[in-house]
Parts: structure tokens; sequence; C-alpha cells
């Protein structure tokens, strides 16, 4: 839980940067098959996400 504290940043900051290159990889190529990958991996990571696709955050007061 400690190592978690300390470096919860850096690991959400490679995440994002992975992500980053990988789309922009996927979309240089002419196939649809990692597309669909990158797709997958990203709605995995949405799911997992605090934040809604809407911007709001979840458990967030109602307007």
């Amino acid at each position: 839980m400690q190592w978690i504290n300390q470096h919860g940043a850096s690991v959400l900051q490679i995440i994002g940067g992975v992500v980053s290159v990988a789309t922009l990889i996927v979309k240089l190529t002419p196939t649809d098959k990692d597309d669909s990958l990158l797709a997958k991996v990203v709605s995995v990571l949405s799911a997992l996400s605090l934040c809604n696709t809407d911007g709001s955050f979840i458990g967030g007061k109602e307007k």
C-alpha cells in the first residue's frame, strides 16, 4: 500500500503515455484490427476511471 501511495501518480502517467503513443500508432496503421484492440483497452481503462465521459466525477453531486 505504501508503494502505491508513493508511486501512484507515476504509474498513472506511464499508463497515459502508453495509451497516447498506442493511439498515435493505431491511427497511422491502415488496418482496423488494432483499432478494435485499442478500443477495448480504452474501454477497460474508462470503466476503472473515476471520471465519466461527460467530465463529471463518479460519486459527484447531481445538479
